[in-house]
This record gives structure tokens, sequence and C-alpha cells, in this order.
């Protein structure tokens, strides 16, 4: 499956409220490492990308792992707007098994459908 991803961003409430839809979709957050390149440390589904990319930088963010990235480093995201929960499911299986995020507490299981990658 093709899917259209988002330009990326700086992972800030001003960039998330600026350019992230209250859609349903997928998103990758990513670090930014002592070589400047980026590594994925988390995937997830939203109903509201804009609400759930804003809880992850909240201080009420339960996932210390989120919370420590967030703070101590450079962040960004990307996201793709998927309807389908079925599709969001399978897709964000594709990408956990792809990146292997550390910041993802548990496997999201089920059948991985395969997207284009960021």
């Amino acid at each position: 499956m093709k899917i259209e991803w988002s330009s990326f961003q700086r992972l800030t409430s001003e960039n998330i409220r600026t350019y992230t839809p209250t859609s349903a979709g997928v998103y990758l957050l990513w670090v930014q490492l002592k070589d400047e390149k980026w590594r994925c440390y988390y995937v997830g589904q939203a109903e509201n990308l804009e609400q759930r990319l804003l809880d992850h930088i909240s201080e009420a963010e339960p996932n210390e792992c989120i919370k420590e990235n967030v703070a101590k480093y450079i962040s960004g995201f990307e996201y793709a707007k998927v309807a389908k929960q079925n599709d969001r499911s399978g897709i964000e299986k594709f990408l956990y098994d792809q990146y292997k995020p550390e910041c993802n507490r548990t496997d999201p299981s089920g059948t991985p459908i395969e997207v284009n990658l960021p």
C-alpha cells in the first residue's frame, strides 16, 4: 500500500499545531543522534494525530522513554493520514517491524501491511 507521508518536522507544540491534521493516521517519532542522523524511537496510530502528538510532548505522557527523548534530545515527527482502523493497525505493525523502536512497550501484533517508508 502506498501512503503519503507528511514533511518531516521538529517535535514542538507549534509545529504540531501548524502542520498536523486532526485526522486519523499513523506516525513516527524520531530522535537526532550525535552524528546528526535520525533514529525512529516510537511508532503509533491515532484517531486524532494532532492531539496524540500533543499528548506525547505533555507532562502527562506516561511513557518514560518518550518523555526522556522529548526532554533531552532533538525530536522530530512524520505522519500519514490513514482513515481505516484495520489499515492503521497493519501499517503500525509493519513500521514497528521495520524500525524496532525502543519506546514502543509492546509489539502491536497483527498482520503487517507493507507501505512505502518515509
